[in-house]
């Protein structure tokens, strides 16, 4: 019989062994709920302060397994994965596993178990488990954690499995994808929403009707700005209205410098389609603000904001909205917002943007079909970066491709030497297009070279595929955000390959192809004479009359590497007038930015698991091709 002593005790040692566990339990700094009714949530915190783990706690809806997989494109195939439960005793369980080479089949254990359990407990309704791993396990049936976007594989019964060999499938499953490296700000949204000092201002559009006939629609508004005093916007947030997730595309707003825009007030319309350009369009090209679908609530680190208001010459701004309506459903009306969080307290650091990559048109951005991998080059040579006064220190951005982006990059060369950035994705996801924040900031120096590299994975398509605003065309963008601002309303530097070369590898004569003036804008100011003789668009010609060969599409890969480029360089200036330079100038470049000794990622040096030797790991390629 126990004594009253011996239960305290008892007590005692549960109750001090509950507290250690706590103390052991990380403060997580990312969170993300994986499925839409919210029954599988994770929590995690990188490696930081010289660990190399990264702790994982999944909180699940079940009292069987669950499971967690790490995937370059949402299978199971390559999959790196972990199946964790609580059994009949009380116990946690984990065990290491991979996904099969092809399909979806059972997932087998690997050869060496590198998940280590740190706790594991279940209620009533929940199963809660934590475990941790090496960023780099150097196992090559495990997944290396890179600033790339993860697909995150997830899954659960309700069944408790008696062992490993017992695991029945899954009853839920799904993909979500996530930055795992990136750090958070300082300041997280709820501090700013719970500072009475906080300012809103909602950019809204209204009952936009989302037509069923076409997938596409850019929907463009002007806005006057109130005549507020300057503030800075210290965090912002997308606000789709409810049921319209899957619809809701991107939207970017652009300031209008000094244009006087009040003729467009309350007239609304439709933008970028086949045969038009809202005329604002060509007027309002300043950067103000963008949000692309996947994105979260962006926040700012806490010394730092984004200029806004104050300015009365910039009286209007252009609201651009893009909806992607797949499966052409009917009845579809829109009043999303776009909402900005901001402070009359201006803090020490403001911030400005910058925009490297190509025009968006069918003669400039062309991806040939059936192909794995095939790259296109933007460039922003030294010469345009000389006149920058001082370092532009790019602290978060946002890479934007459309469906068939499978990678991008923006590489620094620096004297003929490349040094690592962290703006880039060699996993990119359309549907989760979130600004990225730089664990380590990008400084560009005066001087400079810029490369931007979008590679496309085609092998679903027939026909080319072009430059466009369509959700089935194209774009290569680089929007970056940097401090401190320059006093100058837009900067960018944008490079476009010769169209009449570009048409000439495609097989046509000179006298084949008239190429008008606004060209820049619509795609059918670019017309061809067919095989039968008619005058057609060029996205018509490449839809209908273009037959791509093997050798065509090398010349094509050669061409839009190596072709001399024209650059649109708008940058500040020392040569310009009080140190500015307010507009684009152009000029042709002698050749494609060479990279002769180009950064390499230091390969990771592990023990091997037999105790003598090492390994090296490097990440798996994808090649397959976003869906939307």
């Amino acid at each position: 019989m126990l004594t009253a002593a011996s239960i305290l005790l008892v007590l005692f040692a549960v109750s001090s062994a509950q507290q250690q566990q706590q103390q052991q339990q990380p403060n997580f700094t990312h969170h993300a709920v994986l499925d839409p009714s919210g029954k599988f949530r994770l929590n995690w915190l990188p490696a930081t302060n010289g660990s190399e783990y990264f702790t994982f706690e999944c909180v699940v809806a079940t009292r069987g397994w669950i499971g967690l997989g790490f995937s370059p494109n949402g299978a199971m195939a390559a999959a790196d994965m972990v199946i964790a439960w609580v059994d009949a005793s009380g116990r946690p369980q984990i065990s290491d596993r991979h996904g099969p080479a092809q399909g979806n089949a059972f997932p087998p254990a690997d050869s060496t178990q590198n998940y280590e359990l740190v706790s594991g407990r279940k209620n009533n309704t929940h199963t809660v488990i934590t475990f941790r791993r090496k960023q780099d396990t150097c196992d090559p049936q495990d997944w290396k954690i890179t600033s790339d976007t993860t697909r995150l594989i997830w899954a659960f019964n309700d069944q408790v499995p008696t062992s490993a060999d017992d695991i029945q499938k899954h009853t839920e499953r799904g993909v979500k994808s996530a930055q795992l490296v990136n750090p958070p700000t300082t300041d997280g949204m709820s501090k700013i929403l719970a500072d009475p000092s906080t300012k809103i201002y909602d950019m809204r559009v209204a009952d936009v009707k989302v037509p069923a006939d076409k997938r596409t629609l850019y929907w463009c508004e002007i806005v006057e700005l109130p005549q507020w005093k300057k503030h800075h916007v210290i965090a912002n947030r997308m606000m789709v209205q409810k049921g319209n997730e899957r619809y809701v595309h991107h939207l970017v707003v652009y300031g209008c410098g000094e244009e006087d825009m009040s003729e467009h007030l309350g007239k609304p319309a439709a933008c970028f389609d086949d045969t038009q350009v809202f005329s604002p369009m060509q007027k309002c090209t300043d950067y103000l603000a963008v949000w692309a679908v996947g994105g979260e609530d962006f926040v700012y680190p806490s010394n730092m904001g984004s200029p806004m208001f104050g300015d009365s010459k910039q009286r209007f701004v252009l609201i651009e909205m893009h909806y992607d309506n797949p499966d052409l459903t009917p009845g579809i009306t829109d009043s999303s917002a776009f909402r900005f969080y901001l402070t009359e307290k201006l803090r020490p650091v403001e911030t400005g943007r910058f925009t490297v990559g190509m025009p968006v048109t069918p003669v400039h951005l062309v991806i040939p079909p059936k192909q794995e991998r095939f790259t296109t080059y933007a460039y922003c040579p030294s010469k345009c970066t000389s006149r920058m006064t001082e370092p532009m220190t790019v602290f978060t951005g946002l890479l934007h491709t459309h469906l068939l982006g499978v990678a991008m990059r923006v590489r620094v060369i620096r004297n003929g030497e490349e040094i690592k950035s962290e703006m880039r994705d060699d996993h990119y996801d359309f549907n989760y297009q979130s600004p990225v924040y730089l664990s380590k900031p990008l400084v560009i120096m005066p001087g400079d070279d810029l490369i931007v590299e979008c590679t496309y994975g085609s092998m679903d398509r027939d026909t080319m595929t072009y430059g466009g605003f369509g959700s089935d065309n194209e774009m290569c963008l680089a929007f970056m955000e940097y401090y401190p601002k320059r006093n100058i309303s837009s900067e960018d530097c944008m490079s476009f390959i010769n169209p009449e070369g570009l048409l000439e590898v495609l097989g046509l004569q000179k006298d084949q192809f008239n190429i008008g003036q606004e060209a820049f804008f619509v795609g059918s100011a670019v017309t061809v004479i067919n095989q039968n003789q008619q005058n057609v668009t060029i996205p018509n010609w490449y839809k209908n009359d273009l037959k791509m060969t093997d050798d065509m599409v090398t010349k094509l890969q050669d061409y839009v590497k190596n072709s001399p480029q024209t650059v649109s360089c708008a940058l500040q200036g020392r040569d310009a007038p009080g140190g500015n330079l307010t507009d684009s100038s152009f000029f042709k470049m002698d050749g494609p930015i060479q990279n002769p000794r180009p950064y390499v990622e230091p390969a990771a040096v592990c023990a091997a698991s037999s105790g003598s030797g090492s390994t090296t790991t490097s990440q798996p390629t994808r090649t397959t091709t976003n869906r939307g």
